[in-house]
């Protein structure tokens, strides 16, 4: 699957700017603005994040790719369609960035982390 993910702290902070801007009480399109739409800095296969993520903890597991002939979205998820539009709103950090930011705070934690286990 191709996807642009973001950090739950960057969606959140874009959440909070969209409601409270001077004209957050009429809904998008109802004043001509589009409905707005915020991802990650680059395309990336979902796959490969979460071998990565794996790798960084440590985890001995194998990801596996395989499609769902029976699904009606499969197409969707295989050809980009659920990408973001080229108008939408990129942002930082990238997967690899929020990832060794994860593994700093967990090597300043001491090891522990309330995270494991939690993509962003």
């Amino acid at each position: 699957m191709r996807t642009q993910l973001i950090a739950a702290r960057t969606v959140a902070e874009a959440l909070a700017d969209l409601a409270t801007e001077p004209d957050s009480t009429s809904p998008p399109r109802s004043n001509g603005r589009p409905i707005p739409e915020i991802a990650g800095p680059r395309e990336e296969s979902l796959a490969e994040m979460v071998r990565l993520f794996a790798a960084r903890r440590g985890d001995p597991i194998q990801i596996e790719v395989i499609s769902n002939p029976d699904d009606p979205d499969g197409d969707l998820y295989e050809n980009g369609a659920l990408l973001p539009c080229p108008h939408a709103t990129f942002s930082c950090p990238t997967f690899e960035q929020w990832l060794s930011r994860w593994r700093s705070a967990i090597r300043s934690a001491g090891g522990r982390s309330a995270l494991r286990g939690v993509a962003p």
